[in-house]
């Protein structure tokens, strides 16, 4: 039962540090995020590529990470 507290309390501080962090895009890094989660998706269906967009998730998973600690 503490195990998924943890998760349920820890789902909630992300979930409330992603809408903070979406609040205070600018209209541009809005644009950059969308255009990104575009390109996963393209890349996504296009099959076979496998390779390629496990490389791109973790990409842009490290450079979400970054952002949410300050470092841009």
């Amino acid at each position: 039962m503490r195990f998924l507290d943890g998760h349920r309390t820890a789902d909630a501080v992300l979930r409330r540090m992603s809408l903070e962090r979406v609040v205070a895009l600018t209209v541009d890094e809005a644009r950059t995020e969308y255009d990104s989660l575009c390109r996963v998706w393209e890349a996504s269906r296009a099959g076979g590529n496998d390779r390629a967009l496990d490389a791109r998730s973790i990409a842009d998973r490290v450079a979400l990470r970054r952002r949410l600690r300050g470092s841009r």
